[in-house]
């Protein structure tokens, strides 16, 4: 069975264990999950192969306690926190890069993947929303192996103030909308973002609409991108093929 890290920018245990049940749902029976917190300065941030090791993949998942501006000041101690989650992100999404391992970022790790790249995060009103919105998925998304068996257009969960705003050097967009503009990227081969939140059913609050096609989104990662990341990080690193 595949393992898969999912790393959490969450500070309340009823938001940390929301979140893994969620990705547990959304896995399902087609990986085991680990976790760790982006909070916890005792990890060895800067040895990422320590972190990812024995690992197919690594998920980024959102968070509804930190943003990159958020309409707040840049001295808010929540924007200085974003930002040392990102350098300590880096690391992780910089190892996984150059060894091609498949990484998924969903809404704050989404942007953290953006904003590695030159994606500007702002907080843009007009694309802030909470609820299901229609995503349609473009041309080079219809010939990508994780969008191209999903619907032209479909319905997907959203939860954020702040937006990708530009398109983040060496990406490709597979998927938008009139309400989200880089609603799901693709890097190189194997690392995929998304601005919605695939894991979740149902939001709080917003439009409301079934969101069944999306919801397949993170169990179709683990069986068409992180399946074929079958080296153990510990041989790949020891130089094994």
């Amino acid at each position: 069975m595949q393992k898969i890290l999912l790393v959490q920018s969450r500070t309340t245990e009823e938001g940390i264990e929301r979140e893994r049940n969620n990705f547990k749902r959304a896995v399902g029976d087609s990986a085991e999950l680990g976790f760790l917190s982006a909070l916890d300065e005792h990890l060895a941030w800067t040895t990422p192969e320590k972190l990812l090791e024995g690992y197919n993949g690594v998920i980024f998942g959102g968070s509804s306690d930190f943003d990159f501006h958020g309409g707040r000041p840049d001295s808010d101690p929540v924007r200085l926190m974003s930002m040392m989650i990102l350098s300590r992100a880096k690391n992780i999404v910089s190892y996984a890069m150059t060894h091609d391992i498949p990484t998924l970022g969903v809404c704050f790790g989404h942007q953290i993947i953006g904003q590695m790249h030159g994606g500007m995060v702002t907080n843009d009103r007009e694309q802030s929303k909470m609820g299901a919105y229609e995503v349609a998925v473009t041309e080079e998304g219809k010939r990508d192996p994780l969008f191209s068996v999903l619907p032209e257009k479909f319905f997907a969960q959203y939860a954020h103030k702040d937006s990708v705003t530009n398109m983040p050097e060496g990406a490709t967009l597979l998927a938008t909308g009139p309400a989200c503009r880089f609603s799901a990227l693709r890097y190189g081969r194997r690392i995929y973002t998304v601005q919605f939140h695939p894991e979740v059913l149902k939001m709080s609050r917003g439009p409301e609409h079934e969101t069944p096609e999306s919801s397949r989104i993170v169990s179709l990662w683990v069986k068409r991108i992180a399946v074929t990341h079958s080296i153990p990080l510990t041989a790949r690193a020891e130089g094994v093929a």
